[in-house]
C-alpha cells in the first residue's frame, strides 16, 4: 500500500509539473518589455525616446484577430533621488494606445500613437503595428513645476495590458488566465541634462 501512495505522490507532483511547464512554455513568448528607453530634461518638459518590446500571447491574439480591440497603458513616473530618505516621485503620466484588427481590410489599427487622439494609422501585419505601438520617438511630457539643477532624477516605466478595458465577458478570462497578464514590470532610466 505504501508503494502504491508513494506512486500516486510522485506522479501528481508530475503531472503538475508537467501542466505548469506547458502553461509557461504558451505564455514564454508573450511578454511586454521596456527595451530602452533615453530620458532628457528639455525646456521644462521630459523627452522621451525608446522602444518596447510588446508580444501577444496566443489567446491575445486570437481575441485581437476576432475584432476585440486591445488597450496598453505605458506609466511614466520621474522621480528626484534623494540620499538620506527614499526618492521623492516628482510627476507621473499615463500613455493609452490601443491597437484592433479591421476584418474587412485586413489592417491593424493602431490609435492613441500620435499626440492627436484622433490619428488612426494602419498597418498590414501584427508585428509591424506592435513595434509601431512600442516605439516612443521623442514625446515630450510638460513638467508642473521647474527641477532643481543640481539634483539627479530618473525615470520609471512599465508597459501593461489593460485588462478592464476589455469587454465584460471576456474580463473572468482575462483575470484568471496567464495568457492575459501581459506587463514589463517597472523599469528605471536616469534621466540626462
Amino acid at each position: 500500500m505504501g508503494f502504491i501512495m508513494r506512486a500516486y505522490r510522485r506522479s501528481n507532483w508530475l503531472t503538475a509539473a508537467t501542466l505548469i511547464a506547458a502553461l509557461s512554455a504558451s505564455v514564454a513568448d508573450a511578454e511586454f518589455t521596456v527595451t530602452n528607453v533615453e530620458p532628457r530634461l528639455a525646456a521644462e518638459a521630459l523627452v522621451l525616446s525608446g522602444a518596447l518590446d510588446l508580444g501577444l500571447s496566443a489567446k491575445v491574439e486570437e481575441a485581437l484577430s476576432k475584432g476585440i480591440p486591445m488597450d496598453v497603458i505605458i506609466d511614466i513616473s520621474l522621480y528626484r533621488e534623494r540620499p538620506v530618505m527614499w526618492d521623492a516621485r516628482i510627476q507621473t503620466w499615463v500613455l493609452r494606445r490601443r491597437i484592433s484588427y479591421h476584418a474587412l481590410s485586413r489592417q491593424y489599427l493602431l490609435m492613441g500613437h500620435r499626440p492627436d487622439a484622433a490619428a488612426v494609422e494602419s498597418f498590414v501585419s501584427l508585428q509591424l503595428a506592435l513595434t509601431s505601438m512600442g516605439s516612443l520617438d521623442e514625446l515630450s511630457f510638460p513638467l508642473s513645476r521647474e527641477l532643481d539643477s543640481d539634483s539627479n532624477y530618473y525615470v520609471e516605466v512599465r508597459a501593461s495590458l489593460d485588462i478592464e478595458s476589455l469587454p465584460a465577458p471576456l474580463r473572468p478570462v482575462a483575470y484568471t488566465s496567464l495568457a492575459w497578464h501581459l506587463s514589463s514590470g517597472w523599469t528605471e532610466w536616469h534621466v540626462q541634462r
